[in-house]
């Protein structure tokens, strides 16, 4: 709610020239402020519930995927619930396009950019020792997830050891269908000052910032992708951190 009232606050988008940019870096706080909401909450709260899963598995009450597998469903709703209540308040605050269609489009990627984000912060506190470790790895992986997240650097430009990035970015994929979610059908007016080379379409607009290629589809395909990966290296991880408890017996 803070965050919608905040963007909600300062942003007034309309169809000039100028708004064409404005909606780029609305978007693009949308998915970093949802991706860095939803990897801090959870690895600061899932390392400490490590220790006491750990002890529970190792008595026996319940193995790891069926604890993971009800971990996983019992947050979803909540995420969604809350990625419905910041749309509802910054779509109509904001003017976010405002046709048919585009606002249900517009919950749902987020929650589906929150619930993967989450995944892998999941991801992140099943390796970590503890939430000290957990925490330290917040900043690194917000800071890669941000450089590629699709506008912060060419694809051409990214070093090839490290080109893999791009198609796991947790920032990146929420971005572009977000973009092409929010571009597609707008048209600009093209008779008031401007920034840059004239723009009359949505899609001239996603060519302009090198999102041509972006289709609604790949962007959720990947995320999917995203999510999937994230959930199998959570129950991984807590499989292979899995702690032994040694059993004491009586003398």
């Amino acid at each position: 709610m803070t965050l919608g009232i905040t963007y909600g606050g300062i942003y007034g988008l309309g169809n000039d020239q100028a708004s064409i940019r404005d909606r780029f870096g609305l978007l693009s706080l949308v998915a970093i402020g949802a991706s860095n909401m939803a990897v801090a909450s959870t690895i600061r709260i899932f390392a400490k519930e490590k220790s006491i899963v750990a002890q529970e598995i190792a008595t026996n009450m319940y193995n790891t995927i069926p604890y993971f597998v009800a971990k996983a469903m019992a947050e979803v709703p909540p995420l969604i619930v809350y990625s419905g209540i910041f749309s509802a308040i910054i779509y109509p605050l904001t003017g976010l396009n405002p046709a048919k269609g585009k606002f249900q489009k517009f919950i749902g990627l987020t929650s589906l950019h929150t619930i993967t984000t989450t995944a892998a912060g999941l991801a992140v506190g099943s390796i970590a020792p503890n939430s000290d470790v957990a925490i330290a790895l917040l900043p690194p992986i917000l800071v890669v997830s941000i450089i590629f997240d699709g506008k912060n650097i060419s694809a051409e430009s990214v070093p090839k050891p490290v080109r893999w990035l791009q198609e796991v970015g947790l920032v990146r994929w929420g971005f572009e269908a977000l973009c092409a979610n929010e571009f597609e059908g707008l048209k600009f007016d093209t008779s008031g000052p401007r920034r840059g080379p004239l723009i009359k379409t949505g899609s001239e607009a996603l060519a302009q910032f090198g999102l041509d290629e972006s289709t609604l589809r790949n962007a959720i395909n990947a995320m999917f992708r995203v999510l999937g990966g994230g959930w199998l290296l959570s129950i991984l991880g807590l499989t292979l951190t899995k702690q032994k408890f040694e059993i004491m017996y009586a003398p």
